[in-house]
């Protein structure tokens, strides 16, 4: 059986996704690491990630990265596990999901919010050129019709690495159904158990995101049964003060008119004058 470590964190520790990981962890027998802000000649804040890989991969057959916007919501399946025991099958070193279609239009190649990635010396060539090709040149050549939505960050690179500098490394990726690694909340319906993991992208406020959502399916805000947290004797739960909350809801209700607002402005300024991460907004 091979030795698995999910392994997440990122440039600080903002949310209480690190309790959902730990708890998935310790239910399924596996171990976890929380990498946080730590790195050198680090520039763009995504290399945290790989720069936690690096350090953590090696003691480990396998490590599995979840970013902190992602929640397991599904507890009882040992969907990762079953994973890597089929990519061992096949000769697969990376485990990853399809990037799902966003209502906005958004859409990815692959989604590097989680994915499971063998010890080996393909990983150590993966993470080598994710390392030595920087975003700007990534950039520079990305066809979005061909490439998806770019987003300025490690997964543009991983997939401009796997498609196009290592494609063999490519043939060996198993790429699966965005329902079975990397869900959005609007992919649930009545229970935590339609798809295995939450990802929160994209949201304004991650942190209030995870709450609707907790709240619409019966959760606290880790995501975790009750039962759980209390076998694991997890004290401290729903943390965030009532005033701070309100406050969260009171912003939250307020965005759409706001959005209205600058569809609004964007109208009157000239196509060639907008930048383009606004452009979407006209």
């Amino acid at each position: 059986m091979p030795d698995i470590c999910i392994v997440s964190g990122g440039d600080e520790i903002r949310y209480r996704s690190y309790v959902n990981h730990a708890a998935y962890a310790r239910t399924h027998d596996l171990d976890y690491r929380l990498e946080c802000g730590i790195g050198e000649g680090i520039v763009n804040k995504f290399y945290y990630k790989i720069n936690a890989i690096e350090r953590v991969l090696p003691r480990y057959d396998w490590i599995v990265w979840v970013d902190d916007d992602c929640y397991f919501t599904d507890f009882t399946s040992d969907a990762l596990r079953e994973f890597i025991l089929r990519a061992e099958e096949e000769g697969d070193f990376l485990v990853i999901a399809e990037g799902p279609e966003e209502p906005n239009g958004f859409w990815s190649t692959i989604n590097t919010g989680v994915f499971a990635l063998r010890r080996g010396t393909e990983s150590e060539r993966l993470l080598a050129l994710m390392r030595e090709i920087k975003v700007p040149a990534v950039e520079e050549r990305w066809d979005s019709a061909a490439d998806g939505t770019f987003t300025g960050g490690d997964q543009d690179v991983m997939t401009w690495v796997l498609k196009y500098e290592a494609p063999d490394l490519w043939e060996r990726t198993r790429v699966v159904g965005y329902r079975e690694l990397n869900a959005r909340p609007h992919h649930y319906e009545t229970s935590p158990q339609d798809a295995f993991i939450c990802h929160f992208a994209g949201y304004p406020d991650k942190t209030m995101g995870v709450i609707l959502f907790a709240e619409r399916l019966g959760l606290g805000h880790e995501l975790v049964p009750e039962e759980i947290l209390d076998r694991l004797s997890v004290r401290v739960r729903n943390p965030i003060p009532q005033a701070e909350l309100m406050a969260r809801r009171a912003w939250w209700k307020a965005r759409p008119v706001a959005k209205r607002a600058v569809r609004r402005a964007l109208r009157t300024v000239p196509t060639g004058v907008v930048p383009e991460r606004l452009a979407r907004y006209r």
